[in-house]
């Protein structure tokens, strides 16, 4: 039977400190040096239909090396750069902007980074960490400073289920403190989680409780001219659960996102969250042949429910875009921050025809309804056709394309190339 692979890649990409160990070299005895690297140049066009083109570069190097003790522990780190190309004003000197005045500078930051210990299908994490979550319907590719154990339990037949515990710091206050704010009045921001991951005979599944801990000042504080920090979170509780579930040929996968909060009634004012919201998907996928695959899918949320900006809409206009790598190309976030009476549907389906071992080519068609957009009072639909591709190069190399349509009060027309270096 064939297994859906979801919380395999959660449990195997948690238990080891990399996805390959093709670049493992021993330093010394017990102790080996995983090392790797990634890059991509991106190019994009959009063409809004009342205005001008919109086009550019970005560049993405990333360096991973992580530390492997043969006593269980390990230090996992990994370096991005990132840049939006903007011509000679870099160490310029002269012309343009210099490189310290704070203008253009490249981006160089810690993309991951922390110790782990993994032993016994025991796992513990401490520091920088990614983090997804329901196939990107809560939460895609974004990053964490986060504290997990985890522990993993076979059962019969290759099944299994894992126990998770979270604590993430999601805001610190002190970021706000500046010389025009010198006081130190916000409240961090702390999530606390308990998840279940695993899988039994053609069922794969997940379940997660969260709760945020913000606090009142964080919503805003008039009386001192505070304007809303910490994603202006109060208190909510959040749980979401998935499932996917493989019969032969044909695969149905879904998952909700349920926030549960008083806070916005409590206050009188709103905050992130902080009233009762649903979203869900459900998508079914059929295999048409070896290399021709059926899927549609239907999504939505009520009351502004909780929907990851890198979800697939199918669409590279709506959503696509996750928050550790945003797209240039996408134009609509489909989902809501709490607000009452912002609901939203949108179906789409898609042909996937993998049309040799090299191409990959995928075509769909939607269409997306939104009411009082964020709270705004703003109505919003489209329709829309997507059409993207990769070209393997080779088992390092390869290229993709997307370009976007859609009408109506999106009407943009979109188009996206990279070329995708990379060596785990």
């Amino acid at each position: 039977m064939k297994r859906n692979t979801l919380n395999y890649l959660i449990v195997t990409a948690l238990l080891a400190p990399s996805a390959s160990h093709a670049s493992t070299h021993q330093v010394t005895d017990g102790v080996n040096l995983d090392f790797g690297m990634d890059a991509y140049v991106r190019s994009h066009a959009i063409k809004p239909s009342e205005s001008s083109t919109e086009n550019g570069f970005t560049s993405r190097v990333r360096v991973k090396a992580n530390l492997l003790l043969d006593d269980g522990w390990s230090i996992n780190t990994r370096w991005q750069a990132y840049y939006n190309w903007a011509g000679d004003r870099r160490h310029s000197g002269g012309e343009g902007s210099n490189f310290t005045d704070g203008v253009n500078n490249d981006g160089i930051s810690l993309d991951l980074g922390f110790v782990q210990y993994s032993q016994n299908n025991l796992l513990l994490r401490a520091g920088r960490q990614r983090a997804d979550w329901a196939y990107g319907f809560n939460i895609d590719n974004d990053r964490r400073d986060r504290l997990l154990a985890m522990k993993t339990y076979s059962l019969n037949d290759g099944d299994h289920f894992s126990l998770l515990g979270i604590y993430d710091l999601r805001f610190s206050e002190s970021e706000y403190v500046t010389p025009s704010h010198p006081k130190d009045f916000y409240d961090d921001v702390h999530m606390y989680a308990l998840a279940a991951v695993g899988n039994y005979n053609r069922w794969d599944w997940g379940m997660l409780w969260a709760y945020f801990d913000g606090g009142a000042n964080n919503i805003g504080t008039p009386d001192i001219n505070a304007p809303q920090a910490g994603y202006g979170i109060d208190y909510f509780h959040n749980i979401s659960p998935y499932f996917t579930g493989t019969f032969g040929d044909f695969a149905l996968k879904g998952a909700m996102n349920i926030i549960l909060s008083d806070s916005t009634e409590k206050n009188s004012y709103h905050t992130t969250w902080g009233s009762n919201g649903y979203a869900g998907f459900i998508e079914g996928s059929y295999q048409l042949t070896s290399s021709v695959k059926l899927q549609a899918q239907g999504l939505g949320f009520i009351d502004g429910g909780l929907l990851g900006r890198g979800f697939d809409t199918y669409s590279g206009l709506i959503n696509n875009s996750d928050r550790n790598n945003p797209s240039p190309i996408s134009r609509q976030f489909f989902g809501g921050l709490g607000h009452e009476d912002n609901n939203g549907q949108l179906y789409a389906t898609r042909l996937d025809w993998q049309a040799s071992d090299k191409w990959n080519l995928k075509v769909a068609a939607g269409h997306m309804n939104i009411d009082n957009n964020l709270g705004t009072s703003e109505d919003i639909q489209a329709t829309f056709v997507d059409l993207s591709g990769q070209y393997q190069w080779s088992q390092y190399t390869d290229f993709e394309f997307r370009a976007g349509w859609a009408n109506e009060d999106i009407d943009d027309t979109a188009v996206m190339a990279l070329i995708n270096i990379h060596f785990d």
